[in-house]
């Protein structure tokens, strides 16, 4: 797995801090759930690293009729 990348909308993981009720900051990561999926992309089958975000959006998406 591409480190958390989404290959989608192309987000990365956030950086933010720890803090406990001492005040005490240590540097932590907000890390996306991304998935392996095989998608049809332009018709042609693709293996791609999707976060969660993307998966609903494109479920949600009107599916275009011919």
């Amino acid at each position: 797995m591409s480190a958390g990348r989404c290959d989608i909308c192309e987000r990365k993981p956030m950086y933010g801090n720890n803090v406990p009720f001492s005040q005490h900051r240590t540097r932590r990561r907000f890390v996306l759930n991304v998935h392996r999926r095989r998608l049809e992309i332009n018709g042609v089958q693709r293996t791609v690293n999707i976060c969660t975000r993307c998966l609903r959006t494109m479920s949600k998406l009107p599916k275009v009729r011919k």
